[in-house]
C-alpha cells in the first residue's frame, strides 16, 4: 500500500470478547476468550466516526437500533529498525478517525488498522429479541466500497447454532472469500441515499417496495435469518453442502464407522425447544426509549411516530423538520441541510394500520455546538403527554414541578407558558374536553340529583336558537348532607369568591359554614362568569332557596366584604311574617381595615382601627375611637378646607360613616359568635385550588370528592372523640380553660339572688394595658356579662365562670349546644351515596351548553397566583402608592424562548431562525 495510492485500506476488527492484557501493557496485540478477527477492505478514506461505526457493524451484523459500539485503535507509534512500537488510542471523534487515516498513509510499513470493538446495549433487550435480531449469518457484500473478508478464531467460534472453521480452514475460506470479492461493484457510498428536500418527498428503496409488493410476508429481513425447519433442507445439511449465502463452512464429521453415544444424546433439552411459529415472523420491533431509528422500525400510530422523533431529538439536542405529513406518510429531516439524517415512515394497511419506517439515513452527521437546550424539539401536546402521568395522581401539581420533571428527563428548560400549556392539555385528557365538560355537566347534575333528591342545583343559560346552544353563564350547587348539617352548626355564613385560571376564566363563589370545632363546613358553591350584582344575587337567591327551611328562629348572619351586589342581594331578602328579618349582614374587619388603609396609608391607624372592630364592648371601643378622633385633628391642621383630598385627612369620619354594627363586635348583637373575618372562606379556597383548575364537570366532580372524604373523616374524629367521654370540642373548652384559669383571681359579690344578678371585680394589674381592677356585672339567667365575651362568643366568660363555681354550678353547662360534639355528630351524620356508573346516568334533552367564548382566557402568561396586599401580611412603602415587589408573589420575570434574553419574545428575536421545528410543523 502506497502513500500515494489509497485505492485499498485493510481494515482488521477483534471482536467477540474481552480483551487479555493482565499487564496493562500499552500497544499489547488484541488477544483474548473468544475474541475474532474480521477482515474488511475500505477503497477510500472515511471522514465520519459515524460512517466508521456503520461499516463496522454492518460487518458485524449488529442491529444500530439496539447496540452501540466503542472502538479502539491499536496505532503505531515509531518504527526502529524492524520493530514497530504500539499504543492504544480510543476512537471517539472525527477527528480521530481522521487522524487513523493518516497514519496508515504515513506508515506503508503497517500493512492494516488493527481495531478492537466492544459492544454496548443501546437498550434493555431481552434474549428472545436479540435473537430474532441477530443477523451473524449473512455476509454479504457492501455497496458502500466496503469488501467483507469474514472472521475467525484459533478455536472456532459458534454463532448462530453453526461453528465458524477453525485455524485449519482459515487459508480456503478467505481464499473463496477473497474469490467472490473481486466481481464485487464499486459504489460511492454518496450514492446510497439521495438527499430528500422540499415538500414532495417520495422516498422509496427496495426495503418499501417489498412490502408495497406484498413480499414482506415471504422474504428474510436483512437484518434477520429464519432457520428452515423444512426436511429438504435437514437433508441437505446432513450432506455437508456449502451455504452460498452465508459465506461460512460448516463443521463436518468426517470421520467413518459407529461411535458410542455421547453424554449429551441422553441429556434432558426439551425445555430448550423454540416454538417456530415465532421464527416465520418477519423482522419487525417496536420503538423504545433509548433506541436508534432503523428501518423497520414499528409504531402503533402516526403519534407515536412523532413521539418517537422528540425524544430522539431532544436527548440528542437536535431540531428537525416535517419535510411531507399526510394520513399515511410522515418525513422528517434535520434542520441542517449539511446533515442528511432523514425518517421516512408509512401506515401500512396489511399490518392494521400500523406504521413503520421504511427510510433511515442516520445517524446525525451534523454537531449540535452551541445550541440552547431549550427544548424547542418539543411542543406542548409532547409535554403534555409526558406530564400525564403526574397529574392523574396530583392534578395540583405546580408548574414549576412540572417544568423540573422535563428538565430532569431530557436536560431542557422550557418556557413556563409552554409547560402551563401542556398542563392544561394533559387535564383535557385526564378529565375530559374544556368544552365537552359543559354538556357533560348537565349529566352529572342531574346524577348527583338522582342519588339524593335533597340536592340542589340551578343554573342560567342565554339560548342560542339559531346554533342548538345556549351559553352557560351561572350554574350553582349544593349538595344534600352539606344543606342538612348547616341546622346543627352556628348560625353564621361567610361568603366570599375566587378566580378560575384554566381555559376559561370566571369566578367561584363559596358559601361557608363551621362546625362545634371551628372547621369549615361548605354548604354551597356557583360559578359565573364574574363578580357583579346580578351574579352575587342570583346566587344569594340560590342560598336562600337551598337553606329556608333550616334557618333558625333568631336568623343567621353572613359575613362577607362590602360589595355592592351583596348589600343589594341581603337587603332584598325577604323577612318573616312577623317582620323579623332573616338575616344580618355583617363585614368582613379584614376588608374593612384593608380598604381604611388604602384611603390613608398609615400603619398605625390600620392597627388602631383593627382594636376597634375587636373590642368586645362598647367602653373599649369608643376609647381606641377617641384615639382616632384625635388623630384626625392633627391631620386637619393646616389642611385646606376647600382641598378635595380632604377625607384622606379624616379616619375617624371615615369609620363612623360605616354602620358600626356591621364591623365592630361591640355594636353586633352576639351575631357573629366571635367570627370577625372571612378567613375560613380563604382558607378553603386554598383546599380548592386544585378544582379551580379543572374543566367545569371536573370541578363539580372533584368538590363532590373531598366532601365525601372530608365528611367520613370528620365523623370518625368526632365519633372518637364521643368514645373517650368528652362532650364539647376541643375549640370550646380551650376558650374555656383560658377563662377558668383567669377566673381564680376575681371576686364575687352578691347582688340580687332572685334575679341571679351579681358583680364580679378584678383585681388591680399593672402589667396588662387596662391595669385590671374593672367591675362587671353578671347575669346568670340571662347568660349575659358587662365585659359581652359570654354574649359574643356563647362561652361562659372567666367572670360568669367565677360565679357559677361560687353557685356550685357546672359552668360547662352554660356553653351554647352548638359547640356541643353531640351536634357535631349530627353535622356529619347524613352520608353521601355512593354514584351510579356514568354509562346509567339519565340523558339530558334541550341546547347544548357551551362555555361563554368572551370568557376564553387570552394568549400570554396566565396568573395563577393573585397579587397579595395588606390582608396578607405585607406592607407599602411609606408615601407610596407603588406596590412593593412582595406584592405579587415571586415569578421569574419573561425572557425569550431563543436567545433567553429579556425585552423581547421569541417571535420578535433578532436570533430566530427560519426554519421551524417539530414544535409548530407537525399536523
Amino acid at each position: 500500500m502506497g502513500s500515494q495510492s489509497l485505492k485499498n485500506i485493510d481494515i482488521n476488527v477483534y471482536f467477540g470478547g474481552p480483551l487479555h492484557n493482565p499487564e496493562g501493557i500499552d500497544g499489547f496485540p488484541f488477544i483474548g476468550e473468544g475474541i475474532e478477527c474480521y477482515y474488511m477492505m475500505f477503497r477510500r478514506k472515511l471522514k465520519t466516526l459515524n460512517d466508521l461505526k456503520r461499516k463496522i457493524m454492518d460487518e458485524l451484523k449488529l442491529n444500530p437500533a439496539w447496540y452501540d459500539i466503542k472502538i479502539i485503535y491499536r496505532y503505531p507509534q515509531e518504527v526502529l529498525h524492524e520493530r514497530i512500537n504500539y499504543g492504544y488510542m480510543a476512537i471517539k471523534e472525527d477527528k480521530h478517525v481522521k487522524m487513523m487515516f493518516n497514519r496508515i498513509q504515513k506508515m506503508p510499513q503497517v500493512n492494516a488498522a488493527v481495531l478492537y470493538v466492544s459492544l454496548e446495549a443501546a437498550a434493555d433487550n431481552t434474549t428472545e429479541v436479540v435473537q430474532e435480531t441477530t443477523t451473524a449469518l449473512q455476509f454479504t457484500a457492501l455497496d458502500d466500497g466496503c469488501t467483507t473478508m469474514g472472521g475467525y478464531t484459533a478455536q472456532g467460534y459458534t454463532m448462530g447454532g453453526y461453528t465458524l472453521p477453525s485455524q485449519d480452514h482459515v487459508a480456503n475460506t478467505s481464499e473463496t472469500l477473497y474469490r467472490e470479492e473481486t466481481h464485487l461493484e464499486e459504489e460511492d457510498e454518496d450514492e446510497d441515499h439521495v438527499a430528500n428536500d422540499g415538500e414532495n418527498v417520495e422516498v422509496v428503496d427496495e426495503y418499501e417496495e417489498r412490502i408495497e409488493q406484498g413480499d414482506f410476508e415471504n422474504d428474510v429481513d436483512e437484518h434477520e435469518v429464519v432457520p428452515n425447519f423444512e426436511e429438504e433442507s435437514m437433508e441437505d445439511h446432513d450432506e455437508g453442502d456449502a451455504n452460498d449465502d452465508i459465506g461460512v463452512q460448516h463443521n463436518r464429521n468426517t470421520t467413518t464407522g459407529y461411535r458410542a453415544p455421547a453424554e449429551s444424546f441422553y441429556s434432558n433439552t426439551w425445555e430448550d425447544m423454540v416454538d417456530p411459529s415465532r421464527l416465520q415472523i418477519p423482522f419487525v420491533s417496536t420503538w423504545e426509549d433509548g433506541m436508534h431509528f432503523s428501518k423497520g422500525l414499528t409504531f402503533a400510530n402516526k403519534d407515536a411516530v412523532k413521539h418517537a422523533l422528540i425524544i430522539y431529538a431532544a436527548k440528542d439536542n437536535r431540531n428537525f423538520i416535517i419535510r411531507r405529513s399526510t394520513k399515511t406518510k410522515l418525513c422528517a429531516a434535520c434542520v441542517d441541510d449539511n446533515c442528511k439524517w432523514y425518517v421516512g415512515a408509512y401506515m401500512k394497511t396489511k399490518f392494521s394500520g400500523m406504521w413503520m419506517v421504511t427510510s433511515y439515513v442516520g445517524p446525525h452527521t451534523c454537531i449540535p455546538f452551541g445550541l440552547k437546550r431549550d427544548g424547542r424539539m418539543m411542543d406542548s401536546h409532547f409535554v403534555a403527554s409526558e406530564i400525564v402521568g403526574r397529574l392523574q395522581k396530583n392534578h395540583t401539581t405546580r408548574i414549576d414541578d412540572l417544568w423540573e420533571i422535563i428538565r430532569t428527563k431530557y436536560n431542557h428548560e422550557l418556557s413556563y407558558y409552554k409547560v402551563w400549556d401542556a398542563k392544561q392539555k394533559a387535564i383535557a385528557k385526564i378529565f375530559g374536553d374544556w368544552e365537552e365538560s359543559y354538556q357533560k355537566l348537565r349529566k352529572l347534575l342531574l346524577a348527583y340529583l338522582d342519588e339524593d333528591s335533597g340536592t340542589q342545583y340551578s343554573y342560567h343559560t342565554i339560548p342560542r336558537p339559531d346554533e342548538g346552544t345556549a351559553v352557560l353563564r351561572y350554574v350553582y350547587w349544593a349538595f344534600a348532607p352539606c344543606i342538612a348539617a348547616f341546622q346543627y352548626c352556628r348560625p353564621v355564613i361567610s361568603i366570599d369568591g375566587t378566580h378560575l385560571y384554566g381555559k376559561y376564566k370566571g369566578v367561584l363563589m363559596i358559601a361557608m359554614a363551621t362546625d362545634a370545632n371551628q372547621k369549615v363546613l361548605p354548604l354551597a358553591f356557583a360559578v359565573v362568569n364574574k363578580e357583579s350584582g346580578a351574579s352575587w344575587g342570583w346566587f344569594l337567591e340560590c342560598l336562600r332557596t337551598s337553606i329556608e327551611h333550616v334557618i333558625p328562629n333568631d336568623g343567621i348572619c353572613i359575613i362577607s366584604d362590602r360589595h355592592k351586589g351583596i348589600k343589594c342581594a341581603i337587603r332584598e331578602w325577604p323577612r318573616r311574617e312577623d317582620g323579623r328579618e332573616q338575616v344580618y349582614h355583617r363585614y368582613c374587619l379584614r376588608h374593612v381595615a384593608s380598604n381604611f388603609n388604602r384611603h390613608f396609608d398609615n400603619p398605625i391607624l390600620k392597627a388602631l382601627a383593627l382594636k376597634a372592630g375587636y373590642a368586645s364592648n362598647e367602653a373599649k371601643f369608643q376609647s381606641i375611637m377617641q384615639t382616632i378622633k384625635e388623630a384626625e385633628i392633627n391631620l386637619l391642621r393646616g389642611v385646606d378646607p376647600t382641598d378635595t383630598r380632604i377625607e384622606r385627612y379624616m379616619p375617624f369620619t371615615y369609620l363612623v360613616s360605616e354602620e358600626v354594627e356591621k364591623w365592630t363586635q361591640s355594636h353586633d348583637g352576639g351575631r357573629r359568635y366571635g367570627a370577625m373575618t372571612t378567613n375560613i372562606s380563604e382558607c378553603f379556597n386554598g383546599v380548592l385550588k386544585g378544582a379551580r383548575g379543572l374543566p367545569i364537570a371536573a370541578m363539580v366532580h372533584f368538590t363532590w370528592c373531598k366532601l365525601v372524604a372530608y365528611f367520613h373523616d370528620r365523623h370518625k374524629q368526632i365519633t372518637s372523640d364521643l368514645s373517650r367521654g368528652k362532650l364539647w370540642s376541643d375549640y370550646a373548652m380551650e376558650i374555656y380553660s383560658r377563662n377558668e384559669q383567669k377566673s381564680a383571681e376575681h371576686t364575687v359579690r352578691k347582688f340580687n339572688h332572685a334575679d341571679g344578678v351579681y358583680q364580679v371585680v378584678t383585681p388591680y394589674n399593672d402589667r396588662r394595658g387596662g391595669g385590671g381592677n374593672h367591675s362587671h356585672e353578671v347575669r346568670i339567667f340571662a347568660r349575659t356579662c358587662g365585659c359581652r365575651k359570654w354574649q359574643n362568643l356563647k362561652i361562659p366568660c372567666s367572670h360568669a365562670i367565677k360565679v357559677l363555681q361560687v353557685l356550685h354550678l357546672n359552668a360547662t353547662n352554660y356553653i351554647d349546644p352548638c359547640y356541643s360534639l353531640n351536634n357535631a355528630i349530627l353535622t356529619y351524620s347524613h352520608n353521601f351515596v355512593v354514584p351510579k356508573s356514568e354509562s346509567e346516568w339519565r340523558d339530558v334533552s334541550g341546547p347544548r351548553w357551551v362555555p361563554d367564548p368572551l370568557l376564553l382566557r387570552g394568549i400570554g402568561r396566565p396568573v395563577k397566583s393573585r397579587i397579595r396586599n395588606e390582608m396578607d401580611g405585607v406592607r407599602r412603602e411609606r408615601g407610596s402608592r407603588r406596590e412593593d415587589p412582595d406584592l405579587r408573589e415571586t415569578q421569574p420575570r419573561q425572557r425569550c424562548g431563543v436567545c433567553h434574553q429579556e425585552g423581547h419574545n421569541r417571535r420578535s428575536c433578532p436570533n430566530s431562525r427560519g426554519a421551524s421545528t417539530s414544535g409548530t410543523a407537525i399536523n
